[in-house]
Formats: structure tokens, C-alpha cells, sequence
């Protein structure tokens, strides 16, 4: 049977959107990411940070939650922080925009649970290590 080629999850007019909402320019390879994997699901769902924590993406998100989350943590926390995935539990993984050490980094929304300074922790140092970090079930084992 035919293979359909599947049309972007994303266009750039959303990524110019969240790029408006935060003043700065996302990415390229976060950018291409989000507009083939935003709303799916992967294999590859296992990342241990550098704390030796493992963590389950559970799906990556759609431009409409993406699009209400960049502005609810720039609003409420005045955060540059950019939504793309969630664990089982609903808590958030964010590429990190802030000017600062962590730019680029990658962190967890841990939304119930913690004080607001307890809240975001720093997973790893980049989109591309997260990504390159990702693992199977199997490659665990």
C-alpha cells in the first residue's frame, strides 16, 4: 500500500506566533522537531537528566496547549520557557529561552508539590541532548 506523506504538525506561522509571544527566536532543530512530533507519541520516551533522574515523555504537545502554556509561564512566571511535551503525571517539559546560564537548557514544569522556587528544575543542558537522550523500554534493560 502507498505510503502518505504526513503534512506538518506545526507551520511557520505557529512557530512565528510562540517567537512574538517571548521576543526570541526559537531554534531551528527545536523549531523542525515540533512541526513533524507536536501531538504524537514515541518509543523513545525514557530520558535519564543529569541527576541520574529518569523521566517518561508521555506526548509532545499540539500548537494550541504549546501556544497557552509560553504565554502562562511568561505571564505568571515571566519565564521564556516553551512547552513541548508532558510526563504520565502532567508535568511539563520546557526548552528555556531566560538570558542566563540555563538558556537552551531543558527543564521540568513540576506544577503541584513544590514552592515556586522548587518548581522548574533543569533536566539537561540542551533540546539535542534531551533528544539524542531519549531511549526505548528495551534500551533500558
Amino acid at each position: 500500500m502507498r505510503k502518505l506523506t504526513l503534512y506538518p504538525r506545526m507551520g511557520d506561522s505557529n512557530m512565528r506566533h510562540i517567537e512574538n509571544i517571548i521576543g526570541t527566536k526559537l531554534p531551528e532543530d527545536f523549531k523542525d522537531f515540533l512541526k513533524t512530533n507536536g501531538g504524537l507519541s514515541h518509543y523513545e520516551r525514557y530520558f535519564i537528566a543529569i541527576d541520574k533522574t529518569m523521566w517518561e515523555v508521555n506526548r509532545y504537545l499540539a500548537y494550541q496547549d504549546l501556544f497557552k502554556l509560553t504565554e502562562e509561564f511568561l505571564e505568571s512566571y515571566k519565564r521564556k520557557l516553551v512547552p513541548f511535551a508532558f510526563d504520565m503525571g502532567g508535568w511539563h517539559f520546557c526548552l528555556c529561552l531566560d538570558e542566563g546560564s540555563d538558556y537552551g537548557s531543558i527543564v521540568i514544569n513540576r506544577w503541584s508539590d513544590y514552592l515556586p522556587e522548587e518548581q522548574f528544575i533543569k533536566i539537561t543542558e540542551s533540546f539535542e541532548d534531551f533528544i539524542n537522550g531519549l531511549k526505548t523500554e528495551e534500551e533500558l534493560n
